[in-house]
């Protein structure tokens, strides 16, 4: 079974430890990640993007697609802060789960510090870093 609250803190720690190092690739995979957990973990709370067996599968989706199909009206009272940066331009719109097969250095070191602030504060809006939770 998805458990998105820790996955979200383990991906967004992984992230960090690979940044640290210099692997920017690896590093710009797990903020994805941690981002998608975090916006899951949203989800997964409201009956709107669920079924009885957990996260709809319309929602089954890595972040650069999944950011333009969550922003639902049922966030906004449970999620202000999420369900507002929802509304901003996609982040992610350059994240790409296939680029784990790409070479090393693929990813910028912008795009990956980009990603990293949008992780960021996806982490806090739902409550698991400190920042901008409403």
């Amino acid at each position: 079974m998805e458990n998105y609250p820790k996955a979200a803190l383990r991906h967004w720690q992984d992230a960090e430890l690979l940044a640290r190092e210099a692997r920017v690739d690896n590093a710009d995979h797990h903020y994805g990640f941690a981002a998608e957990c975090a916006l899951k973990t949203a989800m997964v709370g409201l009956p709107t993007f669920t079924t009885t067996e957990g996260l709809d599968g319309a929602y089954h989706k890595h972040v650069d697609q999944l950011w333009c199909k969550v922003r639902h009206q049922s966030l906004q009272k449970a999620f202000p802060g999420l369900y507002a940066f929802l509304g901003a331009a996609n982040p992610f719109v350059s994240w790409n789960v296939d680029q784990r097969y790409a070479a090393t250095g693929a990813v910028s070191e912008e795009d990956m510090a980009l990603h990293k602030n949008a992780a960021k504060r996806l982490l806090g809006c739902v409550g698991f870093l400190g920042g901008r939770s409403a």
